[in-house]
């Protein structure tokens, strides 16, 4: 079998069209922009994350030594705040308050907009309705009744999900599930709270459509796919695949991959030259009254020489 495999990958190889390089003549990235641009390696630099009526906001990505969430705004573009976010796992929701819970600390936070302060946020246990604690408080009832296994885990059940309707959810505007479907936030008129309870959420227990819990509705995360920020300066006018090659660590995991060649222009100002690069460039969204150029981890700030 595992020759079989090997066999199509090649006949796949083999039959795969590739072509030669359509200007041998053009330059690469840097080379081809440094005659009439300057070009600085500025790393890890935000990038468009999440927007509201009011707020966009710029993240780090994972690989940043120092992961930040800058908080800008919407009509003015002015920056108005920058948060730590090591160890976070958070949401925004429409108004643009970010909901999150520190993985170091094991506490849970708000940044309420407009003002973006730190406020911890109250944390509910649901360990009181676990099947060992309802047991315990409803022990005499099941003695009394004389209820076997299976009638107690009923009775159990029936007491769990009447708390949990008229406790948590009654009284419920939305909830936000934070990180998994143990997490979640729960908002009502006059507070929010965070549960986590994994041992109790036996899928997605307490969001389960039993309850009929509203999401609550979150950022919009589509801003960099309209017109807002401004004039884009980089354009792909064509790719071709130079190459396939086989790749795996063993006989039994093997795929295909191929080298391939990507031409760009690029236009800033009265200035437009071409180029080509052996990884894909795209241009970052960004308020920083520069051109932003990724390729990769890194971020390319590109500016006409004077």
């Amino acid at each position: 079998m595992k020759y079989t495999g090997i066999i199509l990958l090649l006949l796949v190889l083999f039959s795969c069209k590739t072509e030669v390089d359509k200007h041998p003549e053009m330059l690469f990235f840097e080379e081809a922009l440094k005659k009439d641009f300057t070009i600085e390696n500025v790393g890890n630099k935000p990038n468009y994350y999440r927007d509201t009526e009011k707020y966009v906001f710029f993240k780090t990505d994972n690989s940043a030594p120092k992961k930040e969430l800058i908080i800008y705004n919407k009509k003015s573009k002015e920056r108005l705040k920058t948060l730590d976010i090591d160890n976070l796992e958070f949401v925004i929701d429409r108004e643009g308050t970010i909901f999150g819970f520190h993985n170091e600390s094991e506490k849970a936070f708000t940044y309420q907009a407009p003002l973006f302060d730190k406020k911890q946020l109250e944390t509910v246990s649901l360990d009181q309705l676990s099947d060992k604690s309802l047991k315990v408080t409803y022990a005499s009832e099941i003695a009394q009744k004389k209820l076997d296994e299976a009638a107690a885990d009923k009775l159990i059940n029936e007491i769990r999900n009447k708390t949990i309707q008229t406790t948590f959810v009654d009284s419920l505007n939305c909830a936000m599930e934070l990180y998994g479907s143990y997490e979640l936030i729960l908002k009502y008129p006059s507070k929010e709270v965070y549960v986590n309870n994994p041992l109790l959420f036996k899928g997605s227990f307490l969001k389960s459509k039993k309850y009929d819990m509203k999401d609550c509705t979150l950022a919009n995360v589509s801003l960099d796919e309209t017109d807002y920020f401004g004039t884009k300066h980089l354009k792909l006018e064509d790719e071709i695949t130079l190459a396939y090659h086989l790749e795996g660590s063993n006989h039994f995991v093997m795929g295909v991959s191929s080298n391939k060649l990507y031409y760009y222009e690029f236009r800033l100002n009265d200035k437009i030259t071409k180029f080509k690069s052996a990884y894909p460039i795209k241009e970052i969204d960004n308020f920083e009254d520069q051109i932003l150029l990724e390729m990769g981890s890194d971020k390319y700030k590109i500016t006409t020489k004077k």
